[in-house]
């Protein structure tokens, strides 16, 4: 899974990266001329930490995310000059968009538009992103609708064409593709678009030292989740000694880092569950979008898996963790087998039975 950083220039949008990477975690060289910074990121897991206490000889390998800061949406005389079409499609590609817009105040870091106002830069950027799908929309549109009138256009053009008409009225009223009420078939058929707002997304709100424990006003939204920092701090305070950290999230009033929150917030807007394997030496975490199945989970791990699917051996951690073992769980019933077409649960150990 793939998050793309994006905010207008002078934001903060490299200082919030740094707080959610830190300085220690692998870091890769950018693949694109879009790509500011990319890191790939471990995802906290509270679930993790209970079962290593029940198989502590087993190597962990938590979910991660690849987080990507991404420039040249907004150009400015500050950012290396990229074609901001290229910069837009590369924004396609990424499962969750995470807004960075500015609250905090620095007379050193003159605002580009010459005054902090994070409602007005939120509206901005949400409109530059609305504006690009109408654009997109609008040439399938066009592309579809020339040969509409012959006899011999399949009918799934003229449900495309349907659907599309449908985002392009939404567009242009400054809708949102997320708050379009469609069917599930109906995005099926828009889905090759990557639609930049149908895509979840998650504001961090940038705030100074002087805001931190305050209530930041923020635009009213059923659709996105306001997380609000002063990544300046979260930053400085990765290079602290353990010993230190405690006493300085006291002294600032951090209840929990902004990175943890952060990513916490992603995973859960992306509407994934985790599931567990342990096999071997190692016990892993898998991401798995809601409602898939466990012939899906099966695919996720390996092909070969899911091509010689058999039946899958389920308990939920829970289970697990009050019971103690594997062998407990097996004694108490709480050791399900299952076929292909179990829903997977977040939280679930599941062992596959396969042969190729």
């Amino acid at each position: 899974m793939r998050l793309g950083i994006i905010g207008l220039p002078k934001s903060g949008k490299t200082t919030v990266f740094d707080a959610i990477v830190g300085p220690h975690k692998e870091s890769h060289t950018p693949p694109h001329a879009a790509v500011q910074n990319i890191a790939v990121v471990r995802v906290p897991d509270e679930r993790l930490n209970l079962l290593r206490n029940i198989f502590p000889e087993k190597k962990t390998t938590p979910a991660t995310l690849e987080l990507l800061e991404l420039h040249g949406i907004f150009p400015s005389p500050w950012e290396v000059r990229t074609d901001a079409a290229s910069s837009i499609a590369l924004l396609r590609e990424m499962d969750e968009i995470i807004e960075v817009v500015r609250v905090f105040k620095d007379d050193t870091v003159p605002h580009p538009k010459g005054s902090v106002n994070h409602e007005r830069d939120l509206k901005d950027i949400d409109q530059e992103l609305i504006l690009n799908d109408l654009l997109l929309v609008d040439k399938r549109i066009e592309k579809l609708e020339k040969p509409i009138t012959h006899s011999r256009t399949k009918q799934s053009d003229k449900e495309e064409l349907d659907v599309l008409r449908q985002c392009k009225d939404a567009l242009e009223k400054s809708k949102e593709i997320i708050d379009v009420n469609l069917t599930p078939e109906q995005k099926r058929l828009i889905r090759g678009f990557c639609l930049l707002t149908e895509k979840p997304r998650i504001v961090v709100e940038n705030v100074g030292e002087d805001l931190l424990g305050k209530t930041v006003k923020s635009p009213p939204s059923n659709t996105r989740e306001v997380l609000s920092f002063c990544a300046k701090l979260e930053q400085e305070m990765w290079y602290l000694a353990e010993t230190e950290r405690e006493g300085f999230q006291k002294e600032w009033g951090i209840v929990e880092p902004a990175s943890d929150r952060l990513l916490k917030a992603c995973w859960s807007t992306l509407d994934l569950v985790s599931f567990y394997t342990i096999e071997g030496e190692e016990m892993r975490v898998w991401p798995l979008p809601k409602g898939q199945t466990a012939l899906d989970a099966a695919g996720k791990i390996h092909t070969d898996i899911a091509r010689g699917f058999i039946k899958a051996e389920v308990i939920n951690y829970i289970d697990l963790t009050d019971l103690g073992s594997i062998k407990e769980a097996k004694t108490h019933g709480k050791l399900h087998l299952v076929g292909k077409d179990y829903i997977v649960r977040d939280g679930d150990i599941i062992t596959f039975r396969f042969h190729v």
